[in-house]
Order: C-alpha cells, then structure tokens, then sequence
C-alpha cells in the first residue's frame, strides 16, 4: 500500500554511512515492511540496501522476527508511550490533549504509520509473528491507561471513551495515507469535534 510519501533521513540519505548501522536497517525495514508486508520483504533486500551481507545483517538483528519487534517497540511504541508520560508529569491527563499530541507525532512520520497499518492488516492472521502483539496491545494499552489520572466530565465512560478515540485515530491515519496531502492533524480536529463535544468538553480538552 504506498503512500507516495518521503520518510525524511532514510538511508539513501547517508552515503558516508554517518547514521548507526543499525539505525540504517530499522529505517530499511520500515520502508520494506510498509511497501511490501512482512511476509513480502526479505532480509536479503535489506541487507542490499544497507551494504551488508545477510550474516552481517543478522549480527546486529538476530532474526527477521527480532527486527519486526525492534520497529514495533523501539521506533513506533517508544514515542507514545514518551508523550504520556511528559504529560503525566504536569498533573490529570486530558484524553483530547494526549490524542492530539500523538497524532501531531504521527503527522510527521507517515512511512512508520504506514509499516504499522500494514503489519496490522496482515497481522490479523494468527500465524503472523506480530499477531499476539497486535492483539495484545490494545488491551494492555486500555489497562495501562486505566491506571492513569484523567480529567474527565461527570459521567463520562473513561474505558469506553479511550477505546473509541484509539479506533477513530486509526481509521483516520488510513484516511490519511490514502489520500497523500491533506493534513492529518486537521482531519483529526474535526474528529475531536465530535469525540469531545462542547459544551461537554469545555474544560477538559
């Protein structure tokens, strides 16, 4: 599913092989696993594309599995989990600030929302190596979030509310990738609009 979107710093851009290697193989698998699935890409095809050998390739990955879990977790998982707790630190998480903060990240790394949507599709298979983390990310997310302190108006299903806003965020960003140009944070504050009505939300957006 291509996007005929730029990932700004891949490695075509270090010639000089100026970045960490292994930050040239995970800027590799992205691209890959995004355009081509992970059943689609090989290692061999981004060994080529890095300047290793497939033994050399797996020196710093260990294995093709290794990899998936080093873009899932270590390139899309670490930056939000980091916007949740900086905004942790300032008291009572507001659930539209969060949700926006994180999509306004994700608007500036479309090739990783890209790679993510895909493996999530292809994911659905149970034989899939990423599948247990697709399944299980939801609802460990859901419980982490639980435990968190929100500013929420009476009478508000915080459960509910946060499964609704995560499910919304990913249908926008496919709207997203399939229409190149349009501005996500933009589609997102019309979704917010309806999410977090006013005068509902007045004071906790």
């Amino acid at each position: 599913m291509a996007t005929g979107r730029a990932y700004a710093g891949t490695f075509q851009d270090d010639p000089h092989g100026e970045l960490d290697r292994k930050a040239q193989i995970m800027r590799s698998a992205v691209e890959c696993f995004g355009n081509l699935g992970y059943y689609g890409t090989s290692l061999q095809r981004i060994a080529n594309q890095v300047g290793l050998t497939k033994p050399g390739l797996l020196h710093y990955i260990g294995s093709k599995e290794g990899l998936l879990n080093m873009v899932l977790t270590e390139m899309y998982d670490m930056e939000t989990d980091r916007i949740v707790s900086d905004q942790s630190k300032a008291g009572p998480l507001r659930i539209p600030s969060v949700m926006r903060a994180i999509v306004a990240v994700n608007a500036q790394r479309p090739q990783l929302v890209h790679m993510f949507s895909t493996l999530s599709a292809e994911a659905l298979s149970p034989e899939h190596p990423a599948h247990e983390y697709f399944r299980n990310r939801e609802r460990e997310g859901v419980d982490a979030m639980m435990n968190i302190a929100w500013l929420v108006p009476d009478g508000i299903d915080l459960k509910t509310t946060i499964i609704t806003a995560w499910s919304a965020m990913d249908g926008i960003q496919l709207r997203w990738l399939r229409s190149p140009g349009q501005d996500l944070n933009a589609m997102w504050a019309d979704c917010e609009n309806t999410l977090f009505p006013l005068p509902v939300w007045e004071h906790y957006r």
